[in-house]
């Protein structure tokens, strides 16, 4: 399966061909910043990079992996979140030649198109998020343990350095931590204990000594990241732990099954499990690493908790997920000739699909039912339509709802229209009263300017506006709250009560399907 001293793979067209779509998805998908930790990542990597001390007593200033990357681009090349972006698409690429080298040409021929169609993880590739770097990191762990017999303290090397900076990128790195382990288990059964096993002790026992020993050199407690991790923890409608029995059932149960055909995961959980199950009851080199891998994520995903004082399961957001796809997609790849030639394995997952599908309508979600149908009866007509023509039409089915999200979102979003509109207002040299998402980005949205920046007003903070009572204003309201930021819908309404009463009369407005920019002055009958 996997190709040692065979440079062949280079010359593989659909590689290149996944480069070069991966290229062009970052280029013209790309539809704004998320207004949301993104912003974090990209200013903590800037000033990183300055020389600045960025890691605190917040825990995301522990992720050293999600912003070191991209504040080295921002800081060599200019700061901008499509500058710092090039990290996420240097990851993908990276994940996807990997694939390419470890798999044949048969088995490229599945894994690829999978890998490269799942909607969030696409969404992501434009974006500063810690997430798409994690993807990478999760990756090379089933692949360093593939060569651990013949290249033994190489691979272990690579093993211990790719959970340890995974870690660092993001905590959800620790569902890979059993992963050793489990390799440890299957190789003393077949008594190929070794020089790997007692290399890779070495090294992490090395590495856990230097990265606890920062923590206590620096902040006096070498569990100082594990503290802000749980210090880090709200009440909120993602928790479990503060709900009912039955809140926390649901989220253990059947939850994660409803998110995963709700976020468009259903296919690739389904189609990867024959590869897991071959790869589980009896050893195969690539296959046996990377379900064990797969395993250890749905497992952690599933009940393993965010806190070690109490239990709370991972709320599955379906961005926390995508470090799953690169996987998948290999297991996919290479279980091709069972859930696509097997014609008793097809039939077994046109019935889990159609399962999803089933799920979708219960649940009320029309597009994913009907997407898992029609895949589903596509996979099935293998047996009665030219396989040549169902392997077309799958491979269809999977680009076309990727390439049309991208669409989607710039059009729900409208973030050139609404950057050139913010801009515009703030060189008026006025106060600009904005959506609080709009005020948290302001360094990112206005990169450079800070005497712009300063003119961003959070409309959440009434009473400092009170005080503030500008002659004339603009307020400037961006549509997409209604759909991401759903509870700042009051404050704008309170805002503008506010301004009411305070004697301010609108003087103009303009406006398209995103934007709303008003601009208000005093009432001089007032």
């Amino acid at each position: 399966m996997i190709q040692q001293k065979d440079f062949s793979w280079i010359r593989s067209s659909p590689m290149w061909l996944g480069m070069l779509y991966l290229v062009a998805f970052w280029k013209w998908g790309y539809d704004g910043i998320t207004f949301s930790d993104d912003v974090f990542y990209l200013v903590t990597g800037q000033a990183f990079w300055e020389g600045n001390e960025v890691v605190n007593d917040y825990h995301f200033s522990s992720r050293i992996g999600s912003y070191v990357f991209s504040g080295f681009l921002t800081n060599l090349f200019g700061f901008s979140d499509r500058v710092g972006s090039i990290a996420s698409l240097l990851a993908y690429l990276g994940i996807l030649i990997l694939t390419v080298r470890i798999l044949d040409q048969k088995s490229r021929l599945w894994a690829i198109p999978f890998l490269l169609t799942q909607v969030y993880f696409l969404h992501f590739l434009t974006k500063v998020y810690p997430d798409s770097l994690l993807a990478f990191w999760v990756i090379l762990i089933p692949i360093a343990a593939i060569s651990r017999h013949s290249h033994p303290y190489t691979s272990a090397l690579l093993l211990t350095l790719s959970l340890l900076v995974g870690f660092m990128t993001k905590e959800t790195m620790v569902f890979l931590f059993p992963f050793p382990f489990l390799l440890f288990y299957l190789d003393g059964k077949s008594k190929q204990l070794g020089s790997f096993h007692l290399a890779f002790i070495s090294f992490a026992i090395l590495f856990t000594g230097l990265y606890l020993g920062y923590y206590w050199w620096t902040f006096g407690d070498p569990l100082y990241r594990i503290q802000s991790v749980h210090e880090g923890h709200y009440i909120s409608e993602h928790t479990f732990f503060d709900k009912d029995w039955k809140a926390m059932l649901w989220r253990v149960s059947f939850s994660p099954l409803v998110t995963y055909v709700e976020r468009g995961y259903w296919l690739w959980m389904v189609l990867a499990m024959p590869a897991v199950v071959k790869g589980l009851k009896s050893y195969h080199r690539v296959t046996s690493e990377f379900s064990l891998a797969l395993v250890c994520m749905l497992v952690g995903f599933w009940w393993m908790s965010t806190s070690l004082e109490y239990y709370n399961p991972l709320y599955l957001n379906p961005r926390h997920l995508i470090i799953i796809v690169p996987i998948s997609a290999v297991l996919i790849g290479m279980g091709a000739k069972f859930w696509l030639e097997d014609s008793k394995t097809r039939n077994l997952m046109v019935l889990v699909i159609l399962i999803g599908a089933l799920i979708g309508i219960l649940i009320g979600d029309w597009k994913q039912a009907a997407f898992l149908s029609l895949f589903g009866l596509i996979l099935w007509s293998y047996a009665v339509v030219r396989p040549f023509l169902v392997n077309i039409a799958l491979v269809v089915m999977l680009f076309l709802p990727a390439i049309y999200s991208a669409y989607y979102q710039q059009q729900l979003k409208g973030y050139t229209s609404f950057t050139k509109l913010l801009q515009n207002e703030v060189n008026h040299g006025e106060v600009v009263a904005v959506n609080n998402f709009v005020a948290f980005s302001k360094e990112v949205l206005l990169p450079y300017q800070e005497t712009q920046q300063a003119l961003l007003f959070p409309i959440e903070r009434l009473d400092a506006f009170e005080e503030l009572a500008p002659e004339e204003f603009s307020l400037l309201i961006y549509a997409y709250h209604t759909h991401a930021y759903p509870k700042e819908i009051p404050d704008v309404e309170e805002f503008l009560e506010l301004i009411a009463e305070m004697g301010y009369v609108m003087i103009s407005e303009k406006e398209d399907k995103w934007v709303k920019v008003r601009r208000y002055g005093k009432d001089e009958g007032n």
